[in-house]
């Protein structure tokens, strides 16, 4: 896979000298978490690795992998990183909800009175974007505890925090913050081949999210901009020589 851990793995590797093939099911890397077009920006961050796209694995066989097609790719070393499902299979059958996890409000409450879910397990109704989202992040697991056990005691503590994570990627350092697919509109500041960001605005020209290569200034103040929901100038927006807070209107 050319995902984070895909993407992280192949960085480490050849930085150690390995010979490195990275095989991708997408048209792109990162095709998956932020999309073909962002993707297609990091294929040459590759060079130097046999990167292959639009190709899938039959299986993983003694000394490397067999392509769907019947390819077979030798290596010494295999790294699955094509993602994970939530271990709630021992609740089916329970009257706990399901649906790609446990199903939460924005309290965490499932639908079992008096018992909640934190965690990556937890699909959450987050009143910020309108929709459910399960993150698999370590601040997940950090930070919805202190909700879910308010919840318990009766508080009505709301979890609802803009998603984050970061990369480090072929010397290039990459951060997130919010929920793309609430956005209308993505819109670029700087070009490919440097610092650069894409940017997602709702209808109404607020921040849905930030991806940030190199322009860790963009992510710090795009968090903010995105809690304070602040709409944005986007002829300024798209000028990367202006700060970020600077195109709120």
């Amino acid at each position: 896979g050319a995902g984070w851990i895909g993407a992280e793995v192949a960085t480490a590797a050849r930085k150690a000298g390995c010979s490195v093939t990275v095989i991708e099911a997408g048209p792109a890397p990162l095709a998956n978490a932020v999309g073909p077009e962002i993707g297609a920006r990091t294929r040459h961050w590759y060079d130097g690795i046999d990167l292959r796209l639009n190709t899938m694995v039959d299986e993983v066989d003694e000394g490397g992998v067999r392509l769907v097609g019947g390819e077979f790719v030798q290596a010494h070393v295999v790294v699955t990183g094509i993602g994970v499902r939530p271990a709630v299979e021992w609740l089916a059958g329970s009257d706990i909800d399901l649906h790609n996890g446990v199903v939460t409000d924005e309290h965490l409450r499932t639908s079992m009175p008096n018992v909640v879910a934190a965690g990556d397990c937890a699909a959450w109704w987050s009143r910020r974007y309108g929709v459910r989202l399960r993150v698999e992040h370590w601040d997940t697991a950090l930070g919805s505890p202190e909700v879910a056990a308010a919840t318990l005691l009766g508080e009505e503590a709301v979890y609802d925090p803009a998603p984050y994570f970061w990369s480090e990627q072929f010397g290039h350092m990459v951060q997130y913050i919010g929920h793309h697919p609430s956005g209308d509109r993505l819109l670029y500041r700087g070009e490919p081949e440097g610092k650069w960001s894409a940017v997602w605005l709702t209808s109404g020209d607020t921040l849905a999210a930030v991806l940030a290569v190199d322009r860790p200034r963009d992510y710090v103040q795009g968090r903010r901009i995105i809690e304070g929901g602040h709409r944005l100038d986007t002829e300024r927006l798209v000028d990367p020589e202006v700060p970020l807070r600077d195109c709120v209107v």
